[in-house]
């Protein structure tokens, strides 16, 4: 934790604030996702722009969140100053945010589209670092190029049939493209080599798509009993703490 603190703190903030949220009784619950979310109606009340992103709808939400914080947060901390780390979760997680606002009127929480920044940073800093996010090792650009595709797949699809839902797909690609930026302003040099990285990663990943898409989905699998177990716990953590409303 020593060698990535700002990672670990906003991990641990936002495991605090879930279990907190989530030890309320349901109404008060409500009342808090309503004060501190963010929404077209409330997009002047600048505090939102930082509360909502510490507000996680469920279990999975905080998991899948943290999970990829965890793995791009602390490679970007090896490559930034602890004011740029800071500057790119926070800007790109409320870019996001507003992103999402111009296509749906839906209140929008979440750290995703900070967290999406941080890859995108990453993925032209150091695009060729290893990493076990989907249980086997994959370099980050790999996976940045994975989640990118999957992400344009979802939002052209979104927009051809309409269906835009409350999933933040239009947050994930601000904060991707604000990552970005961000590491091109940074180092600009290294993010161009990032690029060509990336591009490669995308030729490699045409090629071998069903090899990778094979080790994406035993490694999701794999996830999905990890945050299911992961969800009991939290949940029951956070009952234990209903005393505190008592």
């Amino acid at each position: 934790m020593r060698n990535h603190p700002l990672t670990w703190l906003m991990i641990v903030l936002n495991l605090a604030v879930f279990l907190l949220v989530f030890s309320m009784p349901e109404a008060l619950r409500d009342t808090t996702f309503d004060a501190y979310s963010f929404s077209r109606g409330t997009a002047l009340e600048a505090w939102r722009w930082l509360t909502a992103m510490f507000l996680q709808v469920s279990a999975s939400h905080l998991f899948f969140n943290m999970l990829g914080l965890y793995f791009f947060g602390k490679h970007l901390e090896e490559e930034t100053s602890k004011g740029w780390w800071l500057a790119i979760y926070f800007i790109s997680g409320i870019l996001g945010s507003f992103a999402f606002l111009l296509t749906s009127p839906e209140p929008v929480v979440g750290a995703s589209g900070a967290v999406f920044g941080v890859m995108g940073a990453v993925m032209l800093l150091n695009p060729t670092r290893m990493i076990h996010l989907y249980v086997f090792p994959l370099p980050i650009g790999i996976v940045a190029v994975i989640f990118i595709v999957v992400e344009t797949m979802v939002a052209v699809y979104k927009t051809a049939f309409q269906q835009l839902g409350n999933v933040a797909t239009v947050a994930h690609i601000a904060g991707i493209a604000t990552g970005a930026i961000f590491a091109f302003f940074y180092k600009p040099k290294r993010s161009l080599q990032g690029v060509f990285v990336l591009a490669l990663s995308l030729a490699l990943l045409a090629v071998l798509g069903p090899a990778f898409a094979l080790i994406a989905e035993i490694g999701s699998i794999a996830l999905q009993v990890i945050d299911a177990v992961v969800g009991f716990f939290l949940y029951n953590i956070a009952g234990l703490l209903g005393f505190l409303w008592a």
